[in-house]
């Protein structure tokens, strides 16, 4: 039993029965840009989804993209039976390409979030739509943890480790199998009419604004819930882009914890926290414990390593990961020590919520 549900559930979730006279439109919200050499895979997984195709509505927002992928969002919408539209996006974020898709979207209609490179299980809408039905109306949001897909390049299989290592990205509560309450989800789905009430996602954040649309729906009564549906991840980012990637998500993270204080869990803080105490120990005349802490860390790392995992990945991993969280903590305590530009300068609604 979930904590907090009106009652207990067993999943796999029983399908829904509709009745004719129930059978609210489901909106498939996918933003991208550039993304022509993924969209045909990703698109042939959507092709293969088990919900009634009359019920789906795909609203694909292009953001500026100069590699046709516009072109083949709208060659498939007109091929197969899926409804849908492409917008085009004037914004760079992902916060306004969302809410540009949200002003096509009725109070009545479920929301499913989609990424442009990940592919999706036959089921995965189904499984949402009988998630929401099994869990009562305190779950505002349900949503899954990625599984990392194939990586052919070196650069993209050690990105991939960080989320099978759990010395990599760290024991978020969304990562662990099964259903359950937790603080945030990759990707979402929502109930009818939960985006229009929450205003959408706010346009100041750049980058965390899954978890702060999540909070302000823990702020609101609702709850997120986690549950099992496979979305596979396709790796497009090398260990640069990545390491850039998380020291940009910590600066944000930071915002959000000024804007929600509550949302501070130990482990958000563990990475500063191990910085800090490893420069201190560097400094000092201790620096020699350095050497036994990474030697347990790096065997934590080897012996929590995928089954399968190449031994040049797992060995590069020793040096990549602590980059990351290093990166990541740097990127944490500026956020915390400078508020971002967006946020000083606009007053929008969002921070009267």
């Amino acid at each position: 039993m979930l904590l907090g549900m009106p009652g207990p559930f067993e999943p796999p979730f029983a399908p829904i029965e509709w009745g004719m006279e129930s059978r609210p439109r489901v909106c498939l919200v996918m933003c991208f840009r550039n993304e022509a050499a993924h969209l045909p895979a990703v698109l042939a997984t959507l092709a293969a989804q088990t919900t009634d195709h009359d019920r789906l509505h795909l609203i694909a927002v292009d953001d500026r993209s100069n590699d046709g992928s516009g072109a083949i969002v709208e060659d498939w919408l007109a091929r197969g039976d899926i409804g849908g539209c492409v917008m085009r996006a004037e914004f760079g974020s992902i916060p306004h390409a969302l809410n540009l898709a949200l002003t096509a979207i009725g109070s009545e209609d479920y929301v499913v979030r989609l990424d442009a490179h990940t592919l999706y299980e036959p089921k995965y809408v189904e499984l949402v739509l009988s998630a929401f039905a099994a869990l009562g109306p305190d779950a505002w949001c349900v949503g899954t943890s990625e599984t990392p897909g194939p990586a052919a390049s070196f650069g993209k299989a050690l990105h991939a480790a960080l989320f099978t290592n759990p010395m990599g990205l760290g024991p978020a509560d969304y990562r662990s199998k099964g259903a359950r309450i937790v603080k945030s989800v990759y990707l979402g789905a929502w109930r009818p009419g939960v985006l229009q009430r929450l205003g959408g996602y706010d346009p100041r954040w750049s980058a965390n604004e899954d978890a702060e649309l999540a909070e302000r729906i823990r702020r609101a009564g609702g709850q997120v819930v986690r549950i099992d549906a496979r979305a596979e991840k396709i790796m497009t980012r090398g260990a640069l882009s990545a390491l850039r990637q998380w020291s940009r998500y910590g600066f944000w993270r930071a915002q959000t914890f000024r804007k929600y204080p509550r949302a501070v869990r130990p482990r958000h803080v563990l990475a500063p926290t191990a910085l800090v105490l490893a420069l201190g120990l560097f400094l000092s005349p201790m620096r020699f414990a350095l050497a036994p802490l990474y030697a347990l860390y790096a065997f934590a790392t080897i012996r929590l390593r995928r089954r399968g995992e190449r031994p040049l990945v797992t060995a590069a991993s020793l040096v990549f990961f602590p980059f990351v969280h290093c990166g990541y903590a740097c990127g944490l305590i500026i956020g915390a020590l400078r508020t971002a530009k967006a946020l000083r300068e606009q007053h929008t609604a969002f921070g009267d919520m």
